[in-house]
């Protein structure tokens, strides 16, 4: 579907996109290769690329909760094993 909307409005319409992935790891999104080597061609073709490479906001906020409920935990001790002698 993807591969369709590219190829529709190529050289016709305008068509933003992003994506976490660059355009390597493209082939595990298109099952065809020739028809990733096709999309990438059109969306290259007459773009302007702009690459962020920032740290995802989620992972961040994800990291960050992680933390603070870890704080929020008691700290306690493990207890001793217990021995039994006879």
């Amino acid at each position: 579907m993807l591969f369709e909307l590219i190829a529709e409005r190529y050289e016709r319409r305008s068509l933003l996109i992003t994506a976490n992935q660059p355009f390597s790891g493209w082939s595990e999104v298109f099952p065809d290769p020739s028809m990733t080597v096709a999309a990438i061609d059109r969306l290259v073709h007459h773009s302007t690329i702009f690459e962020l490479n920032v740290e995802s906001y989620r992972r961040r906020s994800a990291s960050d909760n992680k933390q603070a409920r870890r704080r929020q935990l008691p700290e306690t001790e493990p207890e001793a094993p217990t021995t039994m002698t006879t």
